[in-house]
């Protein structure tokens, strides 16, 4: 996943940019279908994660350790230290000498919002900063080098029912690197997203009706995504992601679901209707304990995870198609 037109030094890449990128990725367009809702991600920066069984545990502290495979040696470790809320607030990584080379620690503002975030990599420091309205949404979202120089900025406004109508990206200079815009049903669910280039021009429309509607120009790509859900008689349900755009380009997701909500399988298929992805889930009193990943209908890895006996997550393995073990991690829990 790289960021067209922009190039940043090795040390910023890999400490700070999956944020940056991420943030991209999510908002801009590319040729393949996005079946989730774009603007998901957006209402969701500047919050971090609350673990529910982490709160009602008491769990203070996660360490996660990356034993070798072939060794059975430990590798890496990395620690993250938890509240009483089951939010993680400060994350640090040791390398496999038993040394520090990354710490990312997290101002929280109340139970889950923070305002700003600091990486240390090494002997260099990144940092970002989120601004919030008296509603607290954020309005503003800007990133800072390891000379504490702003290199780019995201900014957010938000319609008559709170909800959020645009993203900008902007450059250091503050010039415009795309821009999106969101529009709702009545029913508060996303109706279509535009995006606009750094001229300001509408480039590709992105659509939650099955059909297109009105006249879209031959510059501007509309793609449409058409939802549909149905229900078996045992309670489990199918939903079909289907989408095409006015370029000629199709494609489809099908998710089949158990009786409680979980996601059994996921299917996507190519615009000739052939199998590309298939993801594969099992599970056990709710949680995960395998899940594989198919790839043009063969086994490219499959993982598997163990609880102890709280219920947290023990051990977890990814396996390669050839039943060789790739990552073995161990996990380990302090409490209050």
């Amino acid at each position: 996943m790289t960021i067209s037109n922009k190039t940043f030094g090795k040390k910023l890449s890999i400490v700070i940019l999956f944020l940056f990128i991420n943030n991209l990725s999510k908002a801009q367009w590319n040729s393949s279908f996005d079946f989730s809702n774009n603007y998901n991600y957006e209402n969701n920066i500047g919050l971090l994660h609350a673990n529910n069984d982490y709160k009602t545990q008491g769990v203070k502290e996660v360490t996660t350790k990356f034993i070798h495979s072939k060794t059975n040696q430990l590798n890496t470790q990395e620690i993250y230290t938890i509240d009483k809320n089951g939010v993680g607030y400060f994350y640090k990584k040791y390398n496999k000498k038993g040394k520090i080379y990354l710490t990312r620690t997290y101002h929280l503002i109340d139970t889950a919002r923070y305002d700003s975030m600091e990486t240390a990599y090494r002997k260099d420091t990144f940092s970002s900063i989120y601004i919030f309205n008296d509603s607290k949404k954020i309005i503003e979202l800007q990133y800072f080098n390891n000379k504490h120089e702003k290199y780019w900025t995201f900014k957010y406004t938000y319609n008559d029912k709170n909800k959020l109508a645009s993203s900008t990206s902007l450059n250091k200079k503050g010039k415009q690197y795309f821009r999106n815009e969101f529009y709702y049903y009545d029913n508060g669910s996303i109706k279509e997203t535009l995006y606009y280039n750094n001229k300001n021009k509408l480039k590709k429309i992105y659509s939650y009706a099955c059909e297109p509607t009105g006249e879209v120009t031959k510059k501007v790509t509309q793609q449409n995504i058409c939802k549909k859900r149905t229900y078996n008689s045992d309670s489990t349900f199918v939903e079909i992601f289907e989408g095409h755009d006015n370029k000629g380009h199709s494609s489809r997701r099908i998710v089949k679901y158990s009786k409680d909500s979980f996601p059994l399988e996921q299917l996507y298929y190519n615009h000739k209707d052939q199998e590309i992805k298939r993801y594969v889930s099992e599970y056990n009193d709710g949680k995960t304990i395998n899940y594989q990943y198919y790839y043009k209908g063969k086994l490219k890895r499959a993982y598997h995870y163990t609880y102890n006996v709280k219920g947290l997550i023990e051990s977890y393995q990814s396996i390669n198609n050839k039943g060789k073990i790739k990552n073995n991690n161990v996990y380990e829990y302090s409490y209050f």
